[in-house]
């Protein structure tokens, strides 16, 4: 530690361009020399002016001295311009590292065709310069001017504050010798003595808003955790999450964290306290990865944690999240990758893990089981040893030898999924392309999810009709059949471990636009089609219950395979096609889901809705009616992303005739 050198000693002493002690040396000698000839001359000549008559009258000792600090100044500012100078030659402050230091993204062009930046830390206490925020060569000539003129020791001192761009630019200037003074860090990185880094997933969590998607967070390894792998009392978490309202429900909340209107929240807490809340109070499996780091980035990767750890940035629940801070956590100390410029619409935890085994950077992968699971375990075979938690009573990790469940993200397929197919309604045929972004339903091949995970968001189908009739020529008709915003539905089977607070513990939600049929048109007579369909806003809610049967996988906390559920519904549907515009219904929806074997699942289901359109003002318009569909679904797998699907419904109404739609269609995930 250079605790007793300024700052311009210790930078001079590292580069042969700036010999500050020589010079300071040199011109403090001279300065003596001049004063004493300054001072003989103005006794010589009483003609001097006032300001040089002062400066003879001053002691020998001060006025060398202050000759000195203006030299030591000027010198300082040699420095300054000298490695400005050479930082520029380098092109530092459009290093991918430097930008990433910052949080700065491309901002378009000057009209000199030069880059323009922005970062996305709009706190001014994050920059040095005033111009930091769009600039970042204006805040690296700031912070060379801050570390030259402040020192580098004292914990406010910028090398202080900011020690990865501390660590970084003197790496670049060929200043490695350098090693600021800083106890408040010092004690901080010493405390966490980190060692190896890890990636711990949680798996998706539909029963809260924030966890459905799955959770990412790193694990800091110490070399006491190392030595003794039970140890997780002597590692941390390292978590960034939203800070959102627990009070607000499941669509504000999900609606608040896509917008940005969280903050986000880092926090470094002991890991067996995480691990906990994970294992014991949401009951969710837990994946962790080695991540393959040297020592050189492990330590500059907590660097930037340490001048990051304390910003506050709106949390966006698809790109801004806490995968998405791993994957910048590693590019920062990776300048010739970009991992997190692989996702450009959402960056979701079961993709990060699996991009990152892509891209070598996964090497060991340990399983956790959770409580539930073991209890579940002990359930399928009642003669099995097993403790009740993977954490002891005093934070030690239990190991035990139970088969890890089938939800390993690894194993999972892609999240985004494309359908191509060809069906007929009644008796047109048609063409259909279909887009969803992520997650899984029913049919899909459930390895590498929840079991029994049903969640969609984002998703799209058009279908190209084929019109025959004389009326209407013959032509093609494009027609949007849904646009789904969230779809999906949480099981916690009645006779599992996994049972929930009460029986009726499962539920379901849909939110989107969908083609429908009016049944209170049937009997209007100036209706021109009443078999049409209309394009409404759909909202449904379900509450239920839910059964498992089946053998499950020996030796493992695995569910029976097989699924039935039994669910109330709540609906609401608004659009121009339908009579008064609305319609509320409410019903019953039944089902089941049989896996056939490890690659073939089918799905049937009875929907019972009784729908409701207030008071009509005629008397051929009905104002309440059931309207049920029967459905049923099939798939098989050709690969881990590949499929095929075949599934038909038919939708029963009096006086209206009834629809069926049947589809043959091929699955690519990627």
């Amino acid at each position: 530690m250079l605790s007793d050198k300024s700052a311009v000693g210790s930078w001079a002493q590292s580069t042969p361009l700036l010999s500050l002690k020589n010079s300071v040396t040199h011109v403090a000698v001279t300065s003596i020399l001049v004063s004493l000839s300054a001072s003989a001359y103005a006794q010589a000549q009483p003609q001097q002016t006032k300001h040089n008559k002062d400066i003879a009258k001053m002691p020998i000792t001060q006025s060398a001295k202050m000759t000195a600090e203006q030299a030591g100044s000027l010198e300082q500012q040699k420095q300054i311009d000298q490695l400005i100078a050479t930082a520029k030659q380098k092109n530092l402050a459009t290093h991918p590292s430097w930008l990433r230091l910052h949080y700065f993204e491309p901002n378009g062009h000057t009209k000199s065709g030069s880059a323009r930046y922005k970062s996305k830390i709009t706190n001014p206490e994050f920059f040095l310069s005033p111009a930091g925020h769009t600039d970042p060569q204006a805040e690296l000539e700031a912070f060379i001017t801050a570390t030259i003129t402040q020192g580098i020791k004292g914990n406010d001192s910028a090398a202080c504050r900011f020690p990865a761009r501390t660590h970084w630019l003197k790496t670049q200037l060929g200043l490695e010798n350098i090693q600021p003074d800083c106890p408040d860090f010092d004690n901080w990185l010493q405390a966490l003595d980190p060692q190896r880094l890890s990636v711990v997933f949680a798996e998706e969590y539909p029963n809260r808003p924030v966890s459905a998607f799955g959770h990412t967070l790193m694990l800091i390894d110490s070399k006491a955790s190392l030595a003794d792998p039970k140890a997780i009392d002597k590692a941390h978490a390292l978590n960034d999450t939203v800070a959102g309202n627990p009070d607000d429900s499941f669509l504000v909340y999900a609606a608040k964290s896509a917008a940005g209107g969280y903050p986000n929240d880092i926090t470094i807490e002991p890991y067996p306290q995480k691990l906990a809340d994970y294992l014991k109070t949401d009951n969710r499996d837990v994946w962790t990865y080695e991540l393959k780091l040297t020592d050189a980035e492990i330590q500059q990767i907590m660097r930037h944690v340490y001048e990051t750890k304390d910003l506050e940035l709106p949390y966006y629940f698809t790109l801004d999240n806490c995968a998405s801070e791993i994957l910048r956590y590693i590019d920062v100390v990776r300048p010739e990758g970009n991992l997190l410029d692989e996702f450009k619409l959402a960056v979701v935890p079961s993709d990060v893990v699996r991009l990152l085994k892509k891209q070598g950077l996964i090497t060991n992968q340990s399983y956790f089981p959770a409580d539930k699971t073991l209890a579940q375990a002990k359930r399928n075979n009642p003669q099995i040893e097993l403790p009740k938690s993977s954490i002891d009573a005093n934070n030690r990790l239990i190991p035990t030898q139970l088969t890890p469940a089938d939800n390993n993200p690894l194993n999972g397929h892609e999240l985004q999924r494309v359908m191509i197919g060809a069906g007929a309604q009644d008796d047109t045929g048609y063409l259909s392309l279909a887009y969803r972004g992520g997650f899984n339903d029913l049919l899909d091949r459930p390895s590498g999810y929840p079991q029994n995970f049903h969640l969609e968001a984002g998703s799209i189908a058009l279908r190209v009709y084929q019109d025959q009739e004389p009326h209407k020529g013959d032509h093609n008709r494009v027609e949007l059949q849904e646009l789904a915003i969230l779809r999906g539905r949480s099981f916690n089977p009645i006779n599992t471990a996994r049972s929930g607070d009460s029986k009726l513990s499962s539920w379901g939600v849909n939110l989107q636009a969908t083609q429908v049929k009016d049944g209170s048109q049937a009997k209007l007579a100036t209706h021109d089609d009443p078999d049409a369909s209309h394009l409404v806003g759909s909202f449904a809610y379900e509450k239920g219950i839910s059964a498992a049967f089946g053998t499950p996988t020996a030796g493992s906390g695995k569910l029976p395979p097989q699924l039935c559920y039994a669910f109330g519904s709540g609906l609401a549907q608004v659009g121009k096609g339908l009579s008064h515009g609305y319609r509320v219904g409410a019903g019953v929806n039944l089902g089941c889901r049989y896996q056939l074997n490890s690659k073939a699942r089918v799905v049937g289901e009875l929907q019972m809705p009784y729908w409701y359109h207030g008071d009509l003002d005629s008397d051929n318009r009905r104002s309440h009616y059931w309207q049920p569909i029967v459905s049923l679904g099939a798939q098989y797998d050709l690969a881990k992303n590949q499929a095929i699907r075949l599934q038909g419904s038919y939708q029963l109404q009096d006086d209206i005739e009834g629809r069926d739609d049947i589809q043959l269609a091929y699955i690519k995930h990627f």
